[in-house]
């Protein structure tokens, strides 16, 4: 065998292989170029300007002509914002089919190359028409309604939760919370056209000023959320805060009053509206940092949230290009991060303002020598347990607490001394008792204790606690210790009352009852 031969052949094989793989490679490239090239759509009245770019979109009524060149199923889209019609026909005037999606989109193929474009707009703006291949379309407006839709859920479970969270508390900050939420998230399902899936036949939905109305009253319930959370009432002098207030009022009464105007006039509006919008935010911002300086509460977490908002608004405006997605959906992004925050402020805003209700309440309710209810107190406490009795049944147990000789205390060993036994007094009953047993005491050395019971074993027992710590007592005061004894009238039952006065009478003539028996009991012991 010559294996030269071979060698030679072997050699010319490799290179006949290698020869087809470089044809094929050149043969990808070339199709995937002319691929490339294909997808492509111009206007023909604008030189070498293709559809994904934006152009100048007049009001009225207005046909415009493209040619195409694509090689597979592809799709013309762009948002229905402020757009009353429009219609795609080939180049015999037949409609072009439109697909079910957030925006007015339209499949275009390589057997059509002319079409024209049928649109009426509310108002002249700049629009973006794109065109993108089938599958990336559906890729593209599934994200689109997955995201929106996670958003506008958000937003109306947030406001249930936290409107609901208001009407039990009665909290007017939680209220305006709801309002801001509930409206930024009405703006955006209208501004992303999400309900054109549902109505596409629906141009209200697309409405010039529709949209802006909305967008003024996200802007006047924001400024009302952050002057109830932060307090400008107290924070700001009151020209200052009347000032951002009325702007925000006035954006709210334009956003109002555009709805029955032309749009031409609405158009007018919106220039003015921007206005009020920069100048207010830039007021509404300012007060923020100030609450921050001063360190307001929740301050610090409103800033956080404004922070997020400035972000958004920069991969917006400024960082196009660093992600597709961040740029189509930074401003929802950002609101639903800022909503979440703000939600978390408002919480412990809330939370706040219920302990300092809770303390002021203590404070203006707590005997302040025994560290129990006083008077007006107990019986407010008294009165709700007694509602709550009526309501549920049960077994009422109400002991009114009469300290012995405690005159004589006193005069013998001083107020000092008396003080101290009626705190040890107190403490006694408190521990005796259930957290949610009413404790107070009415004045001098008369206690008082209202408990729901759900039997009468458990009224008694409470009872007998209650008698069995007071029947006799050694109390150490500083210099003495003073043998105490005290006076329990316990009344117990299922009957229903609707004052406390009676009740209160019906267990004092039960304490005094037992007072007498002791003093017989003295009486005779000593004669």
């Amino acid at each position: 065998m010559d294996l030269a031969a071979v060698s030679v052949g072997s050699k010319s094989m490799t290179w006949r292989v290698s020869g087809n793989f470089i044809r094929l490679f050149i043969g990808l490239v070339l199709c995937a170029a002319s691929s490339y090239s294909l997808a492509k759509c111009n206007f023909e009245n604008e030189i070498d300007n293709p559809i994904s770019t934006t152009f100048l979109l007049k009001a009225g009524d207005q046909r415009l002509a493209l040619t195409c060149n694509v090689d597979a199923q592809y799709v013309l889209y762009f948002p229905r914002n402020y757009i009353n019609y429009n219609q795609l026909y080939d180049s015999k005037m037949r409609k072009v089919e439109r697909l079910p999606s957030a925006f007015e989109a339209y499949i275009i193929n390589s057997s059509n190359k002319r079409f024209y474009l049928d649109i009426n707009a509310q108002v002249e703006r700049r629009v973006s028409v794109k065109v993108t291949p089938l599958g990336d379309f559906h890729k593209f407006a599934s994200i689109h309604t997955l995201t929106m839709s996670l958003f506008i859920g958000f937003c109306l479970a947030l406001t249930l939760y936290v409107g609901m969270l208001g009407a039990s508390m009665r909290n007017y900050g939680l209220y305006s919370y709801s309002f801001y939420v509930f409206s930024a998230g009405v703006f955006f399902l209208l501004q992303e056209g999400l309900l054109n899936i549902v109505f596409p036949q629906v141009a209200l939905l697309a409405n010039f000023q529709l949209h802006l109305l909305f967008a003024g009253i996200t802007l006047f319930a924001g400024v009302k959320f952050l002057d109830q959370l932060l307090d400008f009432k107290a924070l700001l002098k009151g020209w200052q805060r009347q000032f951002m207030l009325g702007m925000a009022c006035a954006a709210l009464a334009f956003a109002v009053v555009q709805l029955i105007l032309p749009v031409s006039d609405a158009m007018k509006i919106n220039s003015m509206l921007s206005l009020i919008t920069l100048i207010t935010m830039t007021c509404t911002l300012s007060s923020c940092v100030y609450a921050a300086y001063r360190k307001v509460h929740c301050a610090n977490l409103v800033m956080l949230g404004i922070a997020v908002m400035v972000l958004s608004m920069l991969f917006r405006l400024v960082f196009t290009e660093v992600s597709p997605f961040l740029y189509r959906y930074s401003l929802v992004l950002g609101i639903t991060i800022e909503a979440f925050i703000f939600a978390i402020a408002t919480s412990r805003k809330v939370k706040k303002l219920n302990d300092d209700r809770l303390s002021a309440f203590k404070r203006a309710s707590t005997d302040s020598l025994c560290n129990v209810l006083n008077r007006s107190g107990w019986e407010g406490v008294a009165q709700s347990l007694l509602n709550n009795f009526n309501k549920e049944g049960g077994y009422l147990t109400l002991l009114f607490i009469d300290i012995d000789k405690f005159k004589e205390i006193n005069d013998q060993y001083g107020h000092h001394a008396g003080d101290k036994v009626l705190q040890v007094v107190a403490k006694i009953l408190m521990s005796r008792c259930r957290e949610q047993d009413a404790v107070g005491r009415l004045g001098g050395d008369e206690f008082v204790v209202l408990s729901h019971c759900y039997s009468e074993g458990q009224s008694e027992r409470l009872a007998a606690r209650i008698e069995e710590s007071l029947a006799e007592r050694d109390i150490r005061t500083e210099n003495v210790v003073i043998n105490t004894t005290a006076s329990v009238g316990a009344y117990i039952t299922k009957e229903r009352y609707k004052d406390l006065p009676t009740l209160l009478n019906k267990a004092d003539k039960l304490m005094y009852s037992v007072k007498e028996k002791r003093k017989n009991t003295e009486y005779a012991t000593s004669s």
